[in-house]
């Protein structure tokens, strides 16, 4: 169960950690470009950590039926 918890804790704390630093106040003035793209950005970088989770999710549940 151990290695479950970590993984989740990871993607959790990668999926923060990307929120924070896409948000931070030196990343947008160091590329104002990103700034006015946050939004676009953001929800990309959202769909992926989706399509993980949901893959992951699906990849356990085929390890735990099997």
């Amino acid at each position: 169960m151990l290695p479950y918890i970590l993984v989740i804790a990871i993607a959790l704390f990668g999926g923060i950690a990307t929120l924070i630093i896409g948000n931070s106040k030196a990343n947008q003035t160091s590329n104002p470009e990103y700034d006015r793209k946050t939004k676009q950005n953001l929800s990309r970088l959202s769909y992926v950590y989706v399509f993980a989770i949901v893959f992951g999710v699906g990849g356990l549940i085929l390890y735990l039926v099997n």
